[in-house]
């Protein structure tokens, strides 16, 4: 705040005395005016009037300005304009000495007028005077001593009033600060202390008790001394000592102090030596009570004592960087995986840096590249402010060793949010994507022989087809399987089998360029794709032949395995992997049906065939809807007596597009498609309400037998059992009149499902027939393990018989091992007399074929029922 304009001791001082003075001043004037016009004729002159006159206004203002203390209104005008009158007034008084009243209003108005103003005034009165008492007469040698008077009077009063005024204006300030310190003394949290040079305190404000609790007279009148802590007592005192021993030094210390309380507060002193200050002599401090940010401080050690911790345990690498790309922060798991060992050795180090040292001789791309992708990943993050995460980076280790890195990179804000930089965690998954990969792998590729499997398969043959149609180039397909693996497994064992196949799959890759893919698609079966022509894929297909047909050899056992091939070319009419295999694999069982190892084409009749098929598979799975299918009862004889035993169910299917198609050929078909199932299923039903009926109408046939053909996928089914439960207490069938006929494939397919299902059968009453035995691939110790009651002799065997001497000795031998164990037999495809003879000498219990009677309707079969008919079993 700005001093104001002070004149003499005090403004208002000021005013009274000079308004004081002035009046009696001029109340002296006036009285001389009055003697005046009495002692001579000057009243009676205008010019005495005008005195009288002036003199009373002066008088007047006087007293107004003595009332009024607006001083706004009245400025030094007013002076210098009552300075004129007066002299005036002095003029018109000649025939008195004007010079000593000059000399008091000289000595007046410096009081009350600003210096230069004064100056002035003072020197325009002395010269005023000097000329108004020459012209009354008075000598230069007379008056000059009065000039000199009033001059000296009024430049002493000017030096006055400058004097005056500067001290009091020096005063006011240094009261004005005074009162300003105190102010702030009181309110501020600060300690201010000034002590002597042997640490007497001389001042204190009101905070020092505030902050350590006791009084400034305790401290002063009890020469109380606050106990500084062990630890910083010692620097503290020798910091004190500095201070008092350097002039003009200025110390700082942080120390704690014991509270009045008993706690320990810390306090910061910063130490002032101003002993050589006349006014102060002293030493000053300023003390702050730190103790709240100090307990801050701890804290923040302690939470970053704790996010280190946190930090470097996490086995993450952590890193932060500023935003021209630098290392600022980093873990120690971070650190060890660059070779650095220790925080400091990496900040400031780029990317760059870390792609240099680390660069091995495997890499792909140079480090300046790598690093490059880094700094855009950066900055990428830096600018939109949005985390990149899950990034997954493939590099080589300084070792060469193939590693790969899991990342994520997060904007890191300052306190105001800006993005300062960028925030990264990146974890080593070279173990976990080594698993992935070895899963990946796995399921690309078959666990035995190690070569690529079907999905493998599927996937390499999408992007080979797409790629032959772009550059029009030919694909074929070579579909292997092996001849009767299935009975290798059984002689010899699994193991054995395995072996085999680790062997036959490396001859196949042996034969093959290297260009060629091969894969395993399942059990024995091999696909290989070739970019070669058919003539050439045909040389390839009998390089394969011959290397697998060659001997293997494991643990001294000797076998020698061939296999079937079928090719197929891709062609237009192949819009999917799933077509180009359908066609090989049908090629592959033409081979098989002309003989096995051999190798067939996919052609035109094939494709027809193929065609022909696939449109009997749709058309069968609306048969049972349109009631389509059919059943047929071929007779089954006592060859003792040629009595009808009972029936064997036959399906028949007549298609309104095909006309009547044999079982032989829509079996296979249903067997493939799946709708074997319930078409068996409906055929058992026909074949239960059938019996069941017949049992009813007919009570003396009650041993009447109905035989019912089981498929394989009708054994794997794990609701079969219930289903033929199901049927037999529905229909109300005797179950021991029921006879199940599964084949030695189907028993064999899967042998736990097998046994299963047709145990609980066989508790359940159900008699079981092996079907075509010596055509399949089981073996005697398998055969004894199935509870089976009847042993159906093949036709192609009955065929032989009494003409072909290796069929006449196998059946025989079947014959042999039915009676061991207690097997019922019957032949299939009996057609001559001597074929009857010749079984029952050999013990065969019955027989069915065309001699006795083609399949029949069931009105047909009935009426031999009914009649009792016996067949003839000797040419009348």
């Amino acid at each position: 705040m700005k001093t104001p304009h002070i004149r003499g001791i005090d403004f208002f001082a000021g005013r009274v005395i000079f308004r004081t003075v002035s009046l009696l001043l001029y109340a002296a004037l006036l009285f001389n005016v009055v003697v005046l016009v009495y002692d001579s004729n000057l009243a009676l002159s205008p010019l005495g009037l005008g005195a009288a006159i002036a003199l009373t206004g002066l008088l007047g203002a006087s007293f107004v300005r003595y009332f009024w203390f607006r001083e706004t209104i009245f400025k030094e005008a007013i002076y210098l304009c009552e300075m004129a009158l007066a002299a005036c007034v002095i003029i018109v008084l000649a025939s008195y000495h004007p010079m000593p009243w000059l000399i008091a209003i000289a000595g007046i108005f410096p009081l009350v007028l600003r210096t230069r103003s004064a100056v002035i005034a003072i020197s325009l009165l002395a010269i005023l005077g000097y000329f108004l008492g020459h012209e009354l007469g008075a000598s230069t040698v007379d008056l000059l001593p009065d000039f000199f008077a009033t001059a000296c009077i009024g430049w002493l009063s000017v030096l006055l009033a400058k004097t005056l005024n500067l001290n009091r204006v020096t005063l006011h300030q240094a009261h004005t600060n005074e009162r300003r310190f105190n102010a702030i003394a009181r309110v501020t949290r600060h300690i201010f202390i000034i002590t002597d040079k042997h640490y007497r305190i001389k001042f204190a404000n009101p905070a020092l008790q505030e902050v350590i609790g006791y009084s400034i007279d305790e401290i002063i009148r009890n020469a109380m001394r606050p106990v500084l802590h062990s630890d910083d007592e010692a620097a503290h005192k020798d910091k004190l000592r500095e201070l008092r021993d350097t002039p003009h030094s200025t110390v700082f210390s942080r120390h704690r102090m014991r509270h009045k309380d008993g706690h320990w507060i810390w306090l910061e002193t910063r130490g002032y030596n101003m002993l050589h200050d006349a006014a102060i002599n002293g030493l000053v401090f300023s003390i702050e009570d730190i103790t709240l940010r100090k307990e801050a401080e701890q804290k923040l050690l302690e939470e970053t004592a704790l996010l280190r911790a946190v930090l470097d345990l996490n086995p993450s690498m952590i890193y932060a960087k500023d935003n021209e790309g630098r290392f600022t922060i980093s873990n120690q798991s971070f650190q060890k995986r660059f070779g650095f060992d220790s925080e400091d050795e990496l900040r400031g180090k780029t990317a760059l840096d870390l792609c240099q040292k680390i660069a091995g001789s495997k890499d792909e791309l140079s480090p300046e590249v790598i690093a490059d992708e880094i700094q855009r990943q950066d900055l990428q993050v830096m600018q939109s402010g949005q985390p990149l995460q899950d990034l997954e980076v493939r590099g080589f280790w300084r070792q060469d060793m193939d590693r790969w890195f899991h990342t994520s990179k997060y904007p890191l804000p300052d306190v105001k949010g800006k993005t300062i930089g960028v925030l990264g965690v990146t974890r080593d998954i070279t173990k976990r994507k080594q698993t992935e990969l070895q899963i990946e792998y796995q399921a690309m590729h078959d666990m035995l022989t190690d070569l690529p499997n079907r999905r493998f398969l599927v996937n390499t043959l999408n992007t080979a087809m797409e790629t032959s149609r772009l550059r029009q180039s030919s694909l074929t397909m070579l579909f292997c399987d092996l001849d009767f693996f299935k009975s290798v497994n059984d002689t010899h064992g699994h193991d054995f089998g395995d072996q085999c196949l680790i062997e036959i799959s490396k001859r196949i890759v042996t034969a093959l360029p290297t260009a060629d893919f091969v894969a395993r698609f399942g059990g024995n079966e091999f696909v290989i794709l070739t970019n070669s022509s058919l003539a050439e894929a045909t040389i390839k297909a009998n390089t394969i032949m011959a290397a697998v047909s060659e001997r293997l050899i494991f643990d001294n056992v000797v076998v020698k395995i061939q296999t079937s091939i079928g090719i197929a070319q891709l062609n237009a009419g192949h819009q999917s992997p799933a077509d180009l295999i359908r066609d090989a694999d049908a090629a592959m069982y033409q081979a098989k049906e002309r003989g096995r190892n051999r190798t067939e084409i996919y052609d035109a009749a094939l494709q027809s065939k193929t065609t022909k098929h696939a449109r009997m598979d749709v058309a069968l799975r609306f048969a049972l809807e349109r009631n389509e299918l059919s059943v047929a009862y071929q007779p089954k004889v006592l060859l003792a007596d040629g009595s009808v035993q009972g029936f064997e169910l036959l399906l028949r299917w007549n298609s309104p597009e095909y006309g009547l198609i044999s079982p032989n050929e829509f079996i296979p078909i249903a067997e493939t498609s799946g709708m074997v199932v319930p078409i068996g299923m409906w055929a058992m039903e026909q074949a239960c309400k059938q019996l069941a009926a017949w049992q009813q109408q007919y009570p003396e046939m009650g041993s009447l037998t109905m035989a019912i053909n089981v498929s394989m996928r009708q054994l794997l089914q794990t609701s079969f059992f219930s289903q033929v439960r199901d049927i037999l207490n529905s229909s109300g069938v005797i179950p021991q009149m029921v006879e199940l006929e599964l084949t030695e494939t189907s028993a064999m397919a899967n042998p736990l499902q097998t046994m299963e299902n047709l145990s609980m059968l066989k508790k359940l009453g159900v008699r079981l027939a092996l079907d075509d035995f010596g055509t399949g691939y089981s073996s005697l110790a398998y055969l004894q393990k199935l509870p089976i009651d009847i042993l159906k002799i093949d036709k192609a065997f009955v065929r032989g018989i009494g003409s072909n001497q290796s069929d006449t000795e196998i059946i025989r031998l079947m014959m042999a091992l039915a009676q061991t164990l207690n097997l019922q037999t019957t032949a299939e495809g009996v057609e001559t007399f001597e074929q009857i003879q010749e079984l029952k000498k050999m013990g065969c219990n019955l027989g069915q074929g065309f001699l006795f009677s083609a399949p029949l309707t069931a009105q047909e079969a009935e009426a031999l029922i009914c009649t009792s008919h016996r067949f003839p079993l000797v040419l009348v």
